[in-house]
Parts: structure tokens; C-alpha cells; sequence
């Protein structure tokens, strides 16, 4: 059995897959290993070029019961992009696919969730979801707490991103749905 088929029936949240991680004595620190965690879970990823797809940046389809995910490597060529396109296809696993396994189990069409131009509330939950994994609630915080007060903010930001190997646009939106001044 593949580490992802544990998940059949269950919507995990970022913060629920941090304490499943924790919980298995995966050893959690900034920045957070999308990889490993997709890695541990035993969900394929592509890389591969495919120019029919090329304005879409990444997609998790079913494929006979199976997830995979593709990620455009034209859009993600920036490590801290590829990094939330991998975390954001895994969201909607753990929120979308995971839920309703059994339902993708028994469906003769492939299903996708790719991140292109058409936004809808799955999508957004999908964003949340890679925000919250890759930049975790009590990370943010300690980190936040050990700025130096003098420093401005453009800098706080950019250490920051750093920090947690994500864009400078990823940690204010993080901040600002967190409600953290710096």
C-alpha cells in the first residue's frame, strides 16, 4: 500500500499533515522539504516539458486510482515557485482528492486540478493549504520574534523569504492572513 492510500476518506489541512509529520518523528524545520514530504507520501512527480500544457504551471490528476503530479518546469523556474506549485497540487490532494478516493477509484475519466488563469474556491483553499505547509504558524512566529527590531522592513521581509524559501509576495500575504505586523 502507498503512503497516500492511508489518507482514503480523510481532508487533511496543512496544519493536521505538520502534526501527522511530527506525530511519525519526521523531523520538521524552515525551510519545510516539499519534496520529502511528497516523497514520503509516494505521490509521482513530472518534471517533463509538455508544450500542449505549457500556460498551465502545475496539475495533480488520478489517473486508475493513482495521483501524479505534473509541474510545468517553464513556470517553475525559480526554486521558491516550484516549491509552492509542488505544495499547492498537494493541497488539493489532501483537501479535494483525498476526501473522495473511493469516487476516483471508481471513475473511468482521469481528474486534474491545475494552477492556470481560472480561479475558483478550490484553487484558493489549494494556495492557503501551500501557504500554511510551507510557512507553518509557529515557524512564522519564532522567526518573526527573533527579528532585529531595528532592522526595516523590506530586510525583515526578505530574511524572511529566505527563511522559508519562499518569494518575498508568499511571506506578506502569510503575514498579513496570519495579521502579523512587522
Amino acid at each position: 500500500m502507498k503512503n497516500y492510500e492511508k489518507l482514503r476518506g480523510m481532508q487533511v489541512s496543512a496544519s493536521s499533515l505538520i502534526d501527522i509529520l511530527k506525530n511519525s518523528d519526521y523531523q520538521l524545520e524552515a525551510p519545510i522539504n516539499i519534496d520529502k514530504i511528497i516523497d514520503i507520501l509516494e505521490i509521482p512527480v513530472n518534471k517533463k516539458p509538455n508544450f500542449r500544457k505549457s500556460k498551465i504551471t502545475g496539475i495533480i490528476s488520478m489517473k486508475n486510482g493513482s495521483p501524479e503530479i505534473w509541474i510545468n518546469p517553464m513556470m517553475n523556474q525559480n526554486k521558491e515557485r516550484e516549491r509552492f506549485t509542488l505544495a499547492h497540487e498537494l493541497g488539493h490532494f489532501m483537501l479535494h482528492i483525498a476526501p473522495s478516493f473511493e469516487d476516483y477509484d471508481r471513475e473511468d475519466k482521469d481528474i486534474e486540478f491545475n494552477r492556470d488563469s481560472n480561479w475558483d474556491i478550490q484553487e484558493m483553499e489549494a494556495n492557503r493549504f501551500a501557504a500554511e505547509l510551507l510557512m507553518p504558524t509557529e515557524f512564522i512566529k519564532q522567526e518573526v520574534k527573533n527579528l532585529d527590531p531595528a532592522e526595516n522592513k523590506e530586510n525583515k521581509l526578505e530574511r524572511l523569504a529566505t527563511t522559508f524559501n519562499v518569494s518575498k509576495q508568499a511571506i506578506k500575504y502569510r503575514l498579513q492572513s496570519m495579521r502579523i505586523e512587522l
